[in-house]
């Protein structure tokens, strides 16, 4: 395009002044500033190629027909593409009529259209910002783009489309047409904000943090039972590498990873602890052959849903498996032939995971005698490690009912007996239960009901992106998303944005259920490992000073009054002080005189106070106990006592 020095141009022509958009045949007009500026304008014009070669120069510009530039008549054709009758040759002649000017044509058009009945208008969408027009279709949209690259002016073509709709929404007001008032009036609230616009934006905005749907699979309920599995045990005595071989038996595991597994662990000396690597995902567990903190997976049987918890089995991390067998309903417990008195004697972790199962409301128990391949599945020591254990399990110690517990002689490095049995030594002697067959056979534990008040305990949280995850148990109650939730201790209100059971995303949750993550849209502070997620209404209370009934162990120094101890209530674990001896209780009946101390036996009413403020709930009187009602205190790396919160 040439460049014009010292021109001034007229407002209402200077939207026709476009080298490929919807100006008119002639172009803009100049206005000259002086008499020289006119002459070499007249000049420039006289000797310019292009008019030379049309002989234009000595006919006046407005003797001749304005030409129709292709871009604007294809603009008009996608402007009007929801009528069959708008075709190029009707633009065309619009354009022809309105002496080259698209707004004028655009106009005529679209009033005909109307007037023939064959324009309607078009649904804004309730998801479109209030602040600008809605978006075209996909066709609408790439003829668009299609044009614009030809005209070489997009801005242009968008500016005029936009102003021609504000002109075409003014004239149909004033013809005989169809077009709606209320379809009017939301297409000019969709190209134009208003006062209600603004104030429906910020309605939109809190939608858009609404969780989103659960898919449509969580509409079919599996009526199997969900059970969670709590695997204890002695330090050493398989568990991991039991439950890992399990999970790979069950199809939970690929191949590819488990390739995966045996290569790593070969590679640092620990090719023997391959299958435990499917539990043990931290690198101090792999180095150091241990695990440390509690790992969740999940698994099926043809009757039940079970959700593993692998427990640490050293005694250095009997908290971290206090967290993983209050949340469980029955257990798993591993037993090493090789190394069976090690776990079994006094100071064994053997013994004092029976006693805090128990405590915590274990009610059934499976105990997979483990490593019998190592002595030739010989039938003795079998019977002889049963009978200690039986004794020990069934006793006064622990209190658990015959009817309750299952032995299975097995071996967990080559997989024998767990899915089925192929040894004949072991087939010899053998007619029982495989573990899965075993372990398909418990009983779901008695639940709160659905419709009570929501409880669930924190056991882990973790940061994704703006959204704070959390993981626990359903004790009671029902969760759903969109749910509005209180978390404790912090008081904070919160919305639930998702969901997510056994690794897929559910709508719902249901006492017994663990769930894997529930997002909720709050920051990190406001939640806690050992908090608790409930009902606004109906919330969980949180206390520092609480009354309970405890079960004293094997203590080496009685209990004193203003010792301090730790106590793991649920999930969490605070620092308290046992403040008072309240009662003592001989033969279930409470006595009148104070115990000055408490010793190995005895039952008590003590009264705890907590260095901060945690979330209980005491016992109920008819319905079963959750764990927010369950308590263990430890002094000095070993268990003292155990029992329920009976008063907050």
């Amino acid at each position: 395009m040439r460049r014009v020095k010292n021109v001034g141009y007229d407002a209402d022509e200077w939207g026709d002044w476009d080298d490929g958009g919807w100006g008119g045949g002639g172009g803009a007009k100049p206005k000259a500033k002086g008499a020289a500026a006119k002459g070499k304008a007249a000049a420039k014009a006289s000797t310019a190629p292009k008019a030379a070669a049309k002989g234009a120069a000595a006919a006046p510009p407005k003797a001749a027909a304005p030409a129709v530039k292709p871009a604007a008549i294809e603009e008009l054709v996608v402007a009007l593409s929801r009528s069959s009758a708008v075709d190029s040759a009707a633009a065309e002649a619009a354009l022809t009529a309105a002496k080259g000017k698209p707004e004028d044509a655009f106009l005529a058009l679209l009033a005909a259209e109307m007037d023939a009945g064959r324009w309607q208008p078009r649904a804004t969408s309730s998801s479109a910002s209030p602040s600008g027009p809605p978006a075209p279709d996909e066709d609408s949209a790439k003829a668009k783009a299609k044009s614009s690259a030809a005209s070489g002016s997009s801005s242009a073509a968008a500016a005029a489309s936009s102003s021609a709709t504000d002109a075409a929404a003014a004239k149909s007001s004033k013809s005989k047409s169809d077009f709606k008032p209320d379809a009017r009036k939301a297409a000019e609230s969709a190209s134009a904000p208003s006062a209600s616009a603004a104030a429906s934006k910020e309605v939109e905005e809190d939608d858009a943090d609404d969780p989103p749907a659960a898919p449509a699979a969580d509409d079919k309920v599996d009526s199997r039972p969900n059970i969670s599995l709590v695997v204890i045990g002695h330090v050493d005595a398989g568990k991991s590498t039991l439950m890992g071989h399990l999970l790979c038996l069950v199809g939970n595991v690929s191949s590819k990873q488990m390739h995966k597994f045996e290569k790593e662990s070969k590679q640092i000396g620990k090719a023997s602890f391959a299958f435990a690597w499917v539990l043990d995902e931290g690198e101090d567990e792999r180095e150091r052959g241990v695990t440390i903190d509690v790992c969740v997976k999940h698994f099926e049987t043809k009757s039940r849903l079970f959700t593993i918890l692998d427990a640490p089995g050293h005694r250095d991390f009997v908290p971290n498996m206090l967290q993983g067998a209050v949340q469980a309903d029955v257990a798993l417990v591993v037993v090493d032939v090789s190394h069976f008195e090690a776990g079994f004697e006094r100071g064994g972790q053997t013994k004092e995971h029976l006693q805090l199962a128990r405590s915590l409301g274990i009610s059934q128990l499976v105990v997979a005698v483990n490593k019998l391949d190592t002595c030739g599945w010989d039938q003795n020591v079998f019977e002889t490690i049963k009978g200690k254990l039986h004794a020990f399990i069934v006793g006064p110690e622990c209190g658990f009912k015959e009817s309750v517990v299952s032995y299975i002689p097995l071996s967990g490095f080559s997989g024998e007996n767990m899915l089925e049995s192929k040894e004949e030594a072991l087939k010899a002697w053998w007619q029982g239960p495989t573990l899965i067959e075993s372990l398909d056979t418990l009983k779901p534990p008695p639940r709160a009901p659905a419709d009570g008040p929501l409880r669930v305990c924190i056991s882990d949280l973790y940061k994704s992106g703006a959204t704070s995850c959390l993981s626990g148990k359903v004790e009671s109650g029902t969760i759903s998303t969109g749910q509005k939730v209180l978390l404790l201790p912090s008081g904070e209100q919160t919305q639930v944005k998702s969901l997510q059971c056994r690794s897929d995303a559910v709508r719902t949750a249901r006492p017994g259920d663990y769930l894997d993550s529930l997002a909720l849209p709050v920051e990190l502070q406001f939640a806690s490992i050992g908090g608790g997620v409930c009902d606004i209404k109906r919330p969980i209370p949180c206390v520092d000073t609480f009354q309970a009934q405890l079960l004293v162990f094997d203590v080496d120094i009685p209990i004193m009054r203003g010792q301090q101890v730790m106590c793991y209530l649920h999930t969490e674990t605070v620092t308290a002080t046992i403040s008072r001896l309240e009662k003592l209780i001989i033969k279930g009946k409470p006595q009148d005189k104070r115990p000055k101390c408490l010793q190995k036996g005895n039952v008590a009413i003590v009264s705890l106070q907590a260095s901060k403020k945690v979330c209980v709930e005491p016992k109920s009187a008819s319905g079963p106990v959750t764990s927010l009602s369950r308590l263990i205190l430890r002094d000095r790396g070993s268990t003292i006592a155990a029992g329920v919160v009976l008063s907050v």
